[in-house]
């Protein structure tokens, strides 16, 4: 009777055996098998696409980086100089052209030498420098819009434009979660590690960024211990939704929570 247990005991084993890796198997397949997905979960796929392909452009442009650092130095500056709606509006639109324009320029030369194979050739050396000509003239637009925009304010400036500005909390409150944002996507890019997306994981945590900088402009503009208290709680939420989901690790969203304190401290603390 006892080698019969045994028997039954080896049957069973093997048998379990089997099935896990007959399981595996099928996971294994199933990574090759596109899925169905819904029309909102292909709408914010896109958006993932778009920031991988915004994290390669930072990654591997240094005038990415440029470009990145100073449009966050323009929306610092716009704070000294009350810019009206309309100036924003150009500003935030050259910002954008040339921004575009370099990316455009990087999928040109990644497309150019996929399709040279690496070999140099004058049609190729021409696609890049028309693209890059075209980075130039968006770049040059883009000055020329700011020195529009700026002169005649950095000329007259004064005191008395911080004080206007001030008593603008909105306006405030708006640049300094702009700021937490493009400083977020900065972050990630720089410090890309092959994992992370614009919704998912990364060097740092967006939703707890703009948790912690909206929770410190509320408890800037509020004398209510209770109504600070809320603030902080509902940031600490978000925070630790990110972390339980196993998106952001707990170095990440500390960081975040530094970002987005730190910038809305800086911001309401200098202007308000």
């Amino acid at each position: 009777m006892k080698d019969e247990k045994q028997l039954i005991e080896e049957i069973k084993s093997q048998v379990k055996e089997e099935l896990k890796e007959e399981k595996r198997r099928e996971d294994e397949a199933q990574k090759y098998i596109p899925k169905t997905r819904s029309a909102g979960e292909k709408f914010v796929k896109g958006f993932d696409y778009a920031f991988e392909g915004l994290v390669f452009a930072i990654n591997n442009e240094k005038n990415m980086k440029f470009h990145v650092l100073t449009s966050i130095l323009v929306l610092f500056v716009s704070l000294f100089l009350n810019v009206s709606r309309v100036e924003m509006m150009f500003l935030v639109f050259s910002i954008a052209f040339v921004i575009s324009c370099e990316l455009l320029n990087t999928s040109l030369e990644q497309a150019v030498n996929l399709a040279g194979e690496g070999k140099k050739s004058k049609e190729a050396k021409a696609s890049k420098d028309l693209s890059a000509a075209a980075t130039f003239v968006s770049a040059l637009n883009t000055i020329f819009v700011a020195y529009l925009v700026f002169f005649d304010k950095v000329a007259n400036f004064s005191s008395s434009v911080v004080l206007r500005i001030s008593r603008r909390p909105s306006h405030l409150a708006l640049i300094a979660v702009s700021i937490v944002i493009i400083s977020t996507i900065f972050f990630k890019g720089i410090f890309y590690k092959g994992h992370g997306t614009a919704f998912h994981g990364g060097f740092v945590s967006g939703h707890t960024s703009i948790s912690f900088c909206l929770a410190t402009i509320g408890a800037m503009r509020v004398d209510e211990g209770l109504l600070i208290f809320i603030f902080y709680g509902l940031a600490i939420i978000v925070a630790e939704s990110r972390f339980e989901a196993n998106i952001h690790s707990l170095p990440e969203i500390i960081r975040g929570a530094i970002l987005g304190t730190a910038i809305a401290l800086l911001i309401f603390g200098v202007f308000s």
